[in-house]
């Protein structure tokens, strides 16, 4: 009876109609978006300048050894020297013809690059100054994300959610945590791609990048648009099911169970604290990532945070890293920069000020105080 009731639905235009519909519609969907062409970056002289810059600008000695564009490659080679406090180079990509990059038909970044004696860029999007912001002196807001490389050409992707203020840059323009964090992908004024912090100095470093594009990564869409497609499918099946065998049935069902005990917020508030001490020398660690790591929401953490320690999830973290910060000072012979980076923190300058505001001393005063 079954079987022969679902032959039929399969072969009424009640099914075949609608499933005919709602296939030709998400091919539809999954064709546009597969068809979408990258939006190359380099190669493409003719739209884009290709610039390199240094911490200069900021006091900094570093220098740009050679800096050379083909069509197939743009080779800067540099060197990081003391000056700043975390010496930088790297190459800025700009429009010619427009006043802005537009890139809202795609969700990362692919560039294919491999770095000599260098292990780890930078890469930056800019848009324009955000309009509730304190400090009127910015002139553009940054997004930012670190990317470990090798010394083989490879190709990387970054996706756009990966970019994010960084702390310093947070603390300098007085941004707070509920700040837009999400970058406008209509309106990118440049692109950077940049040595990241290194206690390498005075070492000549390579960086070759052969391709950058902005580029759709459709996995997400196409796993959407499958499970969406077969909720229908079943959907349409069961409510033909329904209509044409005609029976409805009420049972009564009787189940013997266990109650479910409500300790969750007291596991949880362990759970996500074990995560951050665990992970507090991460540079990327944010409230997203613990969120998504934890499976706990960020308003439950931040209010755990706020009730145990009476303070925001960014100072919690600069806490514990300035902590270790301390036994590192007083028991190793790393130099600041080593003990910044192993900490947590991607900038020099940044652990200074925060370890400043923590301790009011300095780093070097405070290990001098203690070996003293």
């Amino acid at each position: 009876m079954i079987e022969n009731l679902a032959f039929k639905i399969f072969k009424s235009k009640y099914f075949v109609g609608p499933i005919a519909t709602v296939s030709l519609f998400f091919a539809a969907i999954a064709v546009y978006f597969s068809l979408i062409p990258d939006q190359t970056i380099f190669p493409n002289s003719d739209l884009y300048n290709y610039d390199s810059y240094t911490d200069e600008s900021d006091g900094g000695k570093s220098q740009i050894e050679r800096f050379s564009v083909t069509d197939s490659l743009l080779c800067l080679k540099f060197r990081l020297n003391e000056g700043f406090f975390s010496p930088y180079a790297g190459l800025s990509i700009t429009p010619k013809t427009s006043h802005c990059i537009e890139a809202k038909r795609y969700n990362q970044i692919s560039v294919q690059m491999r770095g000599i004696r260098i292990d780890r860029v930078g890469i930056a999007l800019y848009n324009p100054p955000l309009s509730d912001q304190k400090n009127k002196t910015q002139d553009e807001t940054l997004y930012h994300s670190y990317l470990s490389i090798s010394d083989q050409p490879e190709t990387y992707h970054i996706p756009f959610g990966q970019l994010k203020h960084p702390e310093w840059w947070e603390d300098l323009h007085q941004m707070t945590e509920t700040n837009n964090d999400q970058i406008d992908l209509t309106e990118i004024l440049h692109l950077n791609i940049g040595s990241a912090f290194s206690p390498d100095i005075d070492e000549l470093k390579t960086l070759e990048i052969y391709s950058v594009a902005f580029t759709r990564n459709n996995r997400r869409l196409y796993t959407t648009l499958t499970f969406a497609y077969l909720a229908l499918v079943s959907l349409i099946y069961g409510s033909l099911y329904a209509v044409m065998s005609g029976k409805h049935k009420t049972t009564r069902i009787l189940v013997s169970y266990q109650p479910v005990e409500t300790t969750e917020e007291k596991t949880s508030d362990e759970k996500c604290m074990a995560y951050i001490n665990r992970n507090f020398h991460n540079s990327e660690l944010n409230l997203d990532l613990v969120a998504k790591e934890t499976g706990i929401p960020q308003r439950r953490i931040t209010n755990a945070i706020n009730a145990g320690f009476n303070c925001n999830f960014k100072t919690y973290i600069n806490r514990i890293r300035i902590n270790e910060a301390k036994r590192l000072l007083a028991e190793s012979d790393l130099n600041i920069g080593e003990i910044a980076y192993k900490v947590g923190f991607n900038s020099q300058s940044h652990f200074n000020r925060v370890f400043k505001s923590e301790l009011d001393t300095s780093p070097s005063a405070y290990r001098t105080n203690k070996q003293a």
